[in-house]
C-alpha cells in the first residue's frame, strides 16, 4: 500500500525549494539594478570647437560636426569607471584640433579628384575635458592628443574620423581615471 502523502503531496511543500530559488534570483537581480543604478554613465554637458575647428567646418560640412558630438558623447558615456560619484558631476569636452583620416562628404563632393578609399590623410584630434561638480567648478582638467604619426600608421578604416575616434577614445579614457581619482566628495585635491 502507498502512503497518502505520495498520492497527494502538500502542494506548498512541494514548491518551497523552488521559491527560495526565486527569492534568491529576485535578489539578484535586484542587486544588478542597483549597480547598474549606481553606476550611471558620466554625462557630458557641453561640447564646444576651438576657433580653429569652427573655421574648418566649412571645408568638412557642418553635419560632421553633429557626427563628431555623438561619438564624443558615446565614448564618455561608455566609461563605467565614475560610479559613485556624488550627483550633478559633469564633463565639458572643447575639441582643440581636428583632422579627418579620409575626405568627408562634403571634401568629396568639393573635389571630385579625391577618393574616399584612396585618399588619405594624418587625421586625428586634439581634446581637452574638464570634469565639473554640481556648482559647475572644474574639479580637473585632461587632454589627449592622437594624430596618426605616418599615412602608413594612420587607421585603414573608411571612417573619415577613425583616427580622431582614436584621440576621443583616449580622452574618454583619461576622464574616467581622473573620475576614479577624485575623492568620493567629489572635490579635487589641492596639491
Amino acid at each position: 500500500m502507498v502512503p497518502d502523502a505520495f498520492l497527494n503531496p502538500d502542494p506548498l511543500a512541494a514548491r518551497a525549494p523552488r521559491a527560495r530559488g526565486a527569492v534568491y534570483v529576485a535578489g539578484a537581480v535586484a542587486l544588478l539594478l542597483a549597480a547598474s543604478l549606481a553606476a550611471a554613465p558620466l554625462a557630458v554637458t557641453g561640447i564646444d570647437f576651438a576657433p580653429a575647428v569652427n573655421a574648418k567646418w566649412r571645408e568638412y560640412g557642418k553635419p560632421e560636426a553633429a557626427t563628431l558630438r555623438k561619438t564624443i558623447r558615446a565614448a564618455v558615456a561608455g566609461q563605467n569607471e565614475c560610479s559613485g560619484l556624488p550627483e550633478g558631476v559633469a564633463v565639458n569636452v572643447t575639441v582643440e584640433d581636428l583632422a579627418p583620416t579620409r575626405p568627408t562628404r562634403q571634401q568629396s563632393l568639393d573635389n571630385p579628384s579625391l577618393d574616399v578609399v584612396r585618399s588619405k590623410s594624418l587625421g586625428g584630434a586634439e581634446l581637452k575635458g574638464e570634469l565639473l561638480d554640481g556648482q559647475q567648478h572644474v574639479l580637473t582638467t585632461v587632454s589627449y592628443r592622437y594624430f596618426a604619426p605616418t599615412l602608413y600608421e594612420g587607421s585603414v578604416s573608411l571612417d573619415p574620423w577613425a583616427d580622431a575616434q582614436l584621440a576621443i577614445d583616449g580622452l574618454a579614457r583619461k576622464l574616467a581615471a581622473a573620475c576614479r581619482n577624485l575623492p568620493q566628495n567629489g572635490r579635487a585635491s589641492t596639491g
